[in-house]
């Protein structure tokens, strides 16, 4: 009998957040730099970071908008 749990459990601390540039934020959610401009204008996406001229987002509230996305799948209908 297998007791493993399907997901794994951490009992240490949270993993620190990150700041993560544009370009790499674009290319983990597979956006066009105009896609993610005009969700961030829509205040649909995280708000970036602004420091000098880069712009940057937090790794941890990236995840948690995917994550979010991911569980919201199936919740919208379409005509069938």
């Amino acid at each position: 009998m297998d007791t493993k749990s399907p997901l794994p459990v951490s009992d240490g601390p949270a993993e620190p957040d990150r700041l993560i540039r544009f370009t790499e934020a674009r290319e983990t959610l597979g956006l066009s730099k105009s896609t993610m401009y005009r969700l961030i204008e829509r205040n649909a996406l995280p708000r970036p970071v602004k420091i000098g001229a880069l712009t940057f987002f937090s790794q941890r509230e990236l995840q948690s908008w995917i994550a979010e996305k991911l569980a919201g799948r199936g919740e919208e209908v379409g005509d069938e």
